[in-house]
């Protein structure tokens, strides 16, 4: 889902389309691709990598701890007329057979698991011999960053939550691509794609966040409504000191892991 507004995106010679399928450079290192049938979303939030895989494939599978995100993914699937099995469960014991899918996903979710090794074995569990996993992750954010700036906030109420203190979660290629090879993965490759968000104002920064963004979604879920209203005034009165009442603008470069069972 991409903010309202302009926006760029640089990839190295090699990146990951949702398709999952790699790029000349890429495809040369991996073994033929046996054809796609079944896919699936793992912490998939509100469904947008699944509603545009789904007319590609036979079968969606797709999974959430949230289940406001659920809902809202099957909410859109039906108004799009699209099939997608949507769960709410844990990635790092996903509810599927081994051996279930054709391609496997978790966009910047699996990152924010407790034990991110364990939410990667599960990926490459249900995968099919031959089968291909995408993952997302973050190079670590600038103190300065709009969103280290929303994560200060986050963690004064979720102390838990490992963001901006330490090393980010998969934050390195070079980590990443261990942490893959480790969960059984083979053909690891971790490319950077660089992408510049553009947003109106900082409440259209924030409501892209609120429906997109894991670790918003998970306090989401857990505050009661007038304590998720307090730290919506808190984040809010943060970025508008920062940012006053123009756009928001921010590059950010993501980390995209792909590997092969």
């Amino acid at each position: 889902m991409r903010p309202r507004g302009t926006s760029s995106t640089k990839r190295t010679p090699s990146a990951a389309s949702t398709s999952c399928t790699p790029t000349p450079a890429t495809r040369s290192r991996w073994p033929p691709r046996p054809p796609t049938r079944a896919s699936s979303n793992v912490a998939c939030g509100p469904g947008t990598l699944a509603l545009l895989v789904a007319p590609a494939v036979a079968q969606v599978a797709a999974l959430d701890f949230a289940a406001a995100m659920i809902d809202r993914l099957r909410q859109r699937a039906g108004r799009a007329g699209l099939e997608v099995d949507a769960r709410v469960g844990d990635g790092q014991d996903l509810p599927w057979p081994d051996a279930s899918f054709d391609a496997a996903f978790s966009m910047f979710g699996l990152i924010f698991f407790p034990d991110h090794a364990r939410g990667l074995r599960e990926l490459h569990r249900v995968l099919r011999p031959g089968g291909r996993a995408v993952v997302g992750s973050w190079i670590p954010f600038e103190p300065s960053h709009p969103l280290s700036m929303m994560f200060a906030a986050l963690r004064d109420v979720m102390p838990e939550l490992p963001l901006g203190r330490g090393t980010a979660p998969l934050g390195q290629p070079d980590e990443f691509a261990a942490a893959l090879g480790a969960a059984g993965f083979t053909g690891v490759r971790v490319e950077p794609v660089t992408h510049e968000f553009r947003f109106a104002n900082v409440d259209a920064f924030w409501t892209f966040n609120i429906r997109g963004n894991a670790p918003v979604a998970l306090l989401h879920q857990r505050l009661a409504p007038e304590r998720w209203q307090a730290f919506e005034q808190d984040v809010l009165a943060r970025l508008r000191e920062r940012f006053g009442a123009g756009e928001v603008v921010y590059g950010q470069t993501a980390l995209l892991g792909l590997g092969v069972r």
